[in-house]
């Protein structure tokens, strides 16, 4: 397909590497350590919706004044308060009919465990880096209508405003698409598709980098097999305190008497922006239930892959948290064999009265008889002497 763009850019056919279908209401996808979400979204690259049943689709990525480059964000690094930033963003309409779109910047809330980047709805007024963007003639909301087959490059600017705190700051630059539909139900209803490419900046000063372990809890279950072992759930939060984005390497250990342990080693967090959390579940197995156990959570801060170097706090940040594993399963065995004992005990003396009873009456009886027939005897021989 041969694309033109306007302006100062020449074809480029390549400026895309395959079609992501925009999810409607919420979505947030990965590009890379950062992403982005809102009502409709993906990274940056391509995507495509339909519109009264025919395809849009278009893409979006950063730019020189001539030509799309090879960045997959807006990264800055070291920058001072006051500065003023300028660069391209490229935005290419594939599709065959002239398309309205808003270009604009927000800023991130935070990410996913999947390291998506969460932005801003598009309703929402931006606070951070998203409100330090601006395109021509200052506005922060460009609106423009690309014809199909075409693209443009677009300049933006970031003006870093001179008491902008030190420290990342994080957003997204958007190209969103707009338009009515009916859903399943014959209403009409507004969908906004959004892609955007990564917005990072770093404003210069003391950076302090910092990871803490939050409000663990713990569960347990056990199986219905008495004897065999059961599983703990062990679930965390991991705030960053610091002004800086990080990730890290993370593990939990559970342990109880008699040498009980379980220990798992999970992927790498995602990367947390400054401010922000991930919460965190697992299960450590193989984990019999004795009693009294113990979780530990260890976490060992890192740069994200493509953030600056940074000098790192030593030593792991780690939590704890207590839990009690009863052994219903076995608890239930044990009061089944002291019914089933008790049960057979009272069988058994409820057998033994019975036989007594039985014997006491068979004694009874032949007691009985015997003084029948001594009685008998005696009154049968006396008979005659009284008559003589």
């Amino acid at each position: 397909m041969n694309v033109s763009f306007s302006r100062r850019i020449t074809t480029r056919p390549h400026l895309t590497g395959g079609f992501l279908l925009a999810a409607i209401v919420t979505a947030a996808v990965a590009a890379g350590p950062a992403a982005l979400a809102s009502e409709s979204s993906a990274a940056a690259g391509s995507t495509q919706a339909l519109s009264g049943g025919s395809p849009i689709v278009w893409s979006e990525s950063p730019a020189s004044s001539a030509a799309p480059d090879t960045r997959s964000k807006f990264s800055y690094t070291d920058i001072k308060p006051g500065s003023v930033i300028t660069d391209h963003l490229a935005v290419l309409n594939r599709g065959k009919q002239g398309v309205a779109f808003s270009i604009y910047a927000t800023d991130a809330t935070g990410t996913s465990l999947s390291n998506a980047l969460i932005l801003m709805p598009s309703a929402q007024t931006p606070r951070d880096v998203g409100s330090w963007v601006t395109f021509p003639t200052g506005v922060s909301r460009l609106s423009i209508v690309i014809p199909g087959g075409k693209g443009i490059i677009e300049t933006f600017k970031i003006s870093v405003p001179r008491q902008a705190t030190p420290g990342d700051h994080t957003g997204g630059v958007i190209a969103s698409v707009s338009f009515n539909k009916l859903n399943n139900r014959g209403q009409l209803v507004r969908e906004e598709h959004r892609i955007a490419v990564p917005l990072e900046l770093r404003v210069a000063g003391a950076l302090h980098a910092g990871l803490q372990v939050e409000s663990i809890a713990t569960g347990f279950h056990s199986t219905l097999n008495p004897f065999g072992s059961g599983s703990a759930d062990v679930s965390y939060t991991v705030h960053n305190i610091g002004n800086v984005r990080l990730t890290g390497s993370q593990s939990v250990s559970v342990t109880g008497p008699f040498g009980i342990s379980s220990t798992v080693h999970l992927a790498s967090l995602p990367t947390i922006l400054p401010g922000d959390s991930v919460r965190v579940t697992t299960q450590a197995k193989g984990l019999y239930p004795a009693g009294p156990m113990n979780a530990g959570v260890q976490v060992t801060p890192g740069i994200p892959p493509g953030a600056p170097s940074l000098a790192l706090p030593t030593g792991n940040v780690t939590g704890t948290a207590s839990l009690f594993a009863v052994p219903w399963s076995l608890i239930g065995l044990i009061v089944l064999v002291i019914v089933v004992v008790i049960a057979v005990w009272r069988a058994r003396g409820w057998q033994r009265r019975r036989l007594r009873a039985k014997l006491a009456a068979v004694a009874d009886s032949a007691r009985v008889e015997t003084e029948r027939r001594l009685l008998g005897d005696k009154g049968t021989a006396a008979g005659p002497q009284q008559q003589a």
